[in-house]
């Protein structure tokens, strides 16, 4: 009797436990990621808020923000300095090459996410990235680690394969042939003005139009700094309108700062290389690439350990008859011109498997008959990410996304994605204030809920990016910091990495240490999920997937001290011998 009493107890504490887990799974998932709300997303609200939403920035962000403005307010205006318009109205040919975004022209990526939230923001996106001969097909990015394979799930999630340039082209039709309510102005935003009416909201956005000498003056319901990393405003722009800081008699909060000191840098010292070639459509086939031309997407990562080295390699298929191999690392000395001094900078990487030999063949037939398009080197300004939600007494009407609140390093290939979390959150937190509100105007609730999930979001991008860049001793960190900062972080990468890596040997200082890897697909598909911003943060630390961290790692530290005794042993039994 007593042992039935003790399994049915054991039962319902099991019991208990799951359910307990699933629903704080099922929080975090709401909390964390955006998949619970790309359902409704790209639908319109059928009472719109009156007034204007201005987007301050007409790039990929504030391109996004438009069209989900336009699903809930009942004008929208977009403020871009460039003119991105031809003479009769129509946005630009993909072959326009913007002058203010410094990686317009360099390679990209974009993960599965970005198709996600575009597919339901533009019905026709699809078609539409076909019609400029871009790719939708399964996600395949083909990652290495100090050359060893990275493996994807098997069964993965579509993405697109496109240049930025055309990327951007895409986006900017489609925003303006399917949303008649957005209008947009070329002029740069020089301030915001406090309401007359009510001084927790901005009631205006001035604006100096290209050729006109006095600003121009907008009425806005919502603002949303949209502006990227080279003007990121949105600070000087609040303060000067008086908020973001203590009101009189007030002084900050343990956890508050001034909007004059929300802004946190550090500086990678990143530089990165990328050489792009039009291939002819007759020798496609006959390149040696793994799979063949035509299902290629990314052909070849490589991210560098960095107890070796500091260099990584992209090679990408990005149009239809384009191929873009980077390299770019953390202090980077090299300057590779040309493709000999390319395969140079190859074969001096260190890595634990060497590079395979395809690559090189790759890059000696596409220098005999491929033509170089371009040639870039671009040197990555310092990282910055503006703690708006730090900031006391903040406008009730103003957000920021993409860049405007968090640069990281584009080695990592997560802006766009990150413009994409922000949009979808916007659209999330608007529909769920509009159930709440009682009549066609934008709740007073909008700031606060915005930037705490806002925050939630994209704080994790932040963290894991920078921890990985403290990686390198040529980071400059963020002032009050040094390297030491996510030492746990990253080695718990390293564990994952081992976990997830196909079967293969590492020898590290080869007379004390050998580290065997063993394949585990189930943590490589959670981790690769994660990566792609379709699982949740916390899944890594999951109880089963600790478990293997742990076990793994004292195996391999048990396994490394028996090659030190036996290593020893062997010395001394020679030591007697001779």
């Amino acid at each position: 009797m007593l042992f039935f009493i003790i399994l049915a107890v054991a039962l319902f504490l099991w019991t208990c436990v799951k359910v307990l887990g699933r629903l704080l799974h099922r929080r975090l998932r709401r909390q964390l990621t955006i998949l619970d709300d790309l359902p409704n997303l790209g639908t319109t609200q059928p009472n719109k808020i009156l007034g204007c939403a201005v987007v301050c920035g007409g790039s990929v962000s504030g391109l996004l923000a438009a069209r989900v403005c336009s699903d809930h307010f009942s004008e929208v205006i977009v403020v871009e300095p460039e003119s991105l318009f031809d003479d009769s109205g129509a946005p630009h040919a993909v072959d326009f090459k913007r002058k203010r975004v410094l990686q317009y022209t360099a390679l990209h990526g974009f993960q599965p996410v970005n198709l996600k939230v575009l597919r339901q923001l533009f019905p026709t996106f699809d078609e539409a990235v076909k019609a400029v001969g871009a790719r939708v097909q399964p996600t395949e990015y083909n990652t290495h680690v100090s050359g060893i394979r990275i493996p994807s799930p098997e069964n993965p999630e579509e993405t697109v394969y496109i240049s930025r340039a055309a990327y951007e082209t895409v986006l900017r039709q489609l925003t303006v042939s399917a949303c008649p309510n957005i209008k947009f102005l070329n002029g740069t935003v020089v301030g915001v003005n406090a309401s007359s009416f009510d001084d927790t909201k901005i009631g205006s956005v001035s604006v100096r139009m290209n050729g006109i000498a006095n600003p121009h003056v907008i009425p806005a319901a919502l603002v949303i700094d949209s502006t990227g990393h080279s003007l990121a405003a949105g600070p000087k722009w609040l303060e000067r309108a008086g908020f973001g800081a203590p009101k009189e008699g007030e002084t900050l909060g343990k956890d508050q700062l001034h909007i004059r000191d929300v802004r946190i840098t550090y500086d990678p010292k990143m530089r990165y290389v990328c050489q792009s070639f039009r291939v002819r459509p007759e020798i496609q086939e006959s390149l040696p690439i793994p799979g063949g031309y035509k299902r290629a997407g990314f052909l070849y990562s490589n991210f560098s350990d960095p107890t070796m080295d500091n260099k990584t390699v992209l090679i990408t298929w990005s149009d239809p008859d384009k191929l873009s191999f980077a390299i770019g690392g953390w202090d980077l000395q090299e300057k590779p011109r040309g493709t000999e001094e390319l395969k140079i900078v190859l074969r001096s990487i260190n890595t634990s498997e060497p590079i395979p030999q395809w690559v090189y063949d790759l890059i000696d037939m596409v220098a005999e008959d491929a033509v170089p398009e371009w040639d870039i080197d671009v040197r990555v300004p310092p990282l910055s990410y503006v703690q708006y939600h730090l900031a006391p007494n903040m406008p009730t009407n103003f957000c920021a996304l993409g860049d405007s609140v968090m640069r990281v390093n584009p080695l990592f290939g997560q802006g766009c994605a990150k413009a994409c979390l922000g949009a979808s959150t916007l659209d999330a937190v608007l529909r769920q204030l509009s159930s709440r509100q009682d009549g066609p105007w934008l709740s007073s609730d909008f700031g606060k809920v915005f930037w705490d999930l806002h925050t939630s979001r994209i704080q994790s991008i932040w963290t894991s990016n920078k921890a990985m860049d403290y990686s390198y001793a040529s980071t400059i960190p963020v002032r009050g910091e040094d390297h030491s900062y996510g030492a746990f972080g990253r080695w718990y990468r390293d564990q994952l990495i081992i976990l997830c890596a196909q079967a293969s040997t590492i020898i590290r200082d080869v007379d004390l240490l050998l580290i065997s890897i063993l394949q585990d697909t189930k943590v490589a598909e959670i981790t690769w999920r994660v990566n792609m911003f379709l699982g949740v943060p916390t899944d890594t630390l999951l109880p089963s997937i600790v478990s293997k961290i742990v076990i793994g790692w004292t195996r391999r530290r048990m396994q490394g001290h028996w090659l030190q005794c036996s290593s020893k042993v062997k010395e001394w039994l020679s030591s007697i011998q001779s």
